[in-house]
């Protein structure tokens, strides 16, 4: 691997990050500010880096040996502006099981086969399609939908995403049921930001889907019944509940998103 930096934005927190970050001298850049949402701290480290390629992980997460070396093999195309590997739970609870079985923070191709975005928890960009892009839009200042904002972005100027299974982060997931719903309620406030910055990913009609998503009765038995044959029977309730409830909560984050503009 040649040589590279680490550079380490504090966005604001308040968890003693800075006495734990001290203990290691010169050997990591250091860079507090208030808070502004991640898109905000990642564009302020995008701007500081000296190298030509940037490569993202969050606080939550924790990267194997050899991540980043796995993500730089994918750039023999000069088309690819990044590329991006898999999350998985660095615990064993339900909740991350779900998650990882879902493949929610994983860089997942359309029905065209094309990667349309990366998830910056294990991702590696060129700077300087970053730059050109635009980097990430800091009116998001939550996570979810600034990546898919910038991936549109950068997929107009040509370029092309890549995935590897073999550049792997650790990710300490939402460890309850509730934490993963609000979190998929802050992906949905996301996307209401995103259809308004690109009308075509706009949601029509969102007030009726989810009176829809609330009645999807039939894929809730199907799903119970498709983890019934492997799982034990709570954990195979616990999963198709929690499937049944994806498309509500993410809609509901769109909703309150809409009704805070309004």
């Amino acid at each position: 691997m040649p040589p590279f930096e680490v550079i380490i934005v504090d966005d604001g927190s308040t968890d003693g990050t800075d006495e734990v970050v001290r203990k290691y001298g010169n050997r990591i850049v250091y860079l507090p500010k208030p808070n502004g949402g991640p898109a905000s701290a990642r564009n302020q480290g995008i701007r500081f880096a000296h190298g030509d390629y940037i490569a993202f992980t969050d606080s939550d997460c924790l990267p194997e040996g050899n991540w980043l070396y796995f993500l730089m093999r994918e750039f023999s195309d000069p088309r690819v502006a990044g590329a991006g590997g898999i999350v998985r739970s660095v615990s064993y609870d339900w909740t991350s099981q779900y998650v990882d079985q879902i493949r929610l923070l994983d860089p997942m191709p359309d029905e065209t086969g094309e990667i349309q975005y990366l998830i910056t928890a294990n991702a590696c960009f060129r700077k300087d399609v970053l730059l050109r892009a635009g980097l990430f839009n800091e009116r998001f200042r939550k996570p979810g939908g600034e990546e898919a904002e910038l991936g549109f972005r950068i997929k107009s100027l040509g370029y092309n995403f890549r995935a590897t299974d073999k550049a792997i982060v650790l990710h300490h997931h939402r460890q309850t049921g509730a934490g993963l719903l609000r979190t998929l309620t802050n992906y949905g406030e996301g996307a209401y930001i995103l259809g308004r910055l690109h009308p075509h990913r706009k949601i029509e009609n969102p007030g009726r889907q989810m009176i829809r998503s609330l009645f999807r009765f039939r894929t809730l038995l199907s799903d119970l019944i498709r983890h019934l044959r492997k799982c034990e029977p709570r954990k195979a309730v616990y999963f198709a509940v929690l499937g049944y409830m994806r498309q509500p909560a993410f809609v509901w984050g769109y909703l309150r998103a809409q009704r805070r503009e309004i």
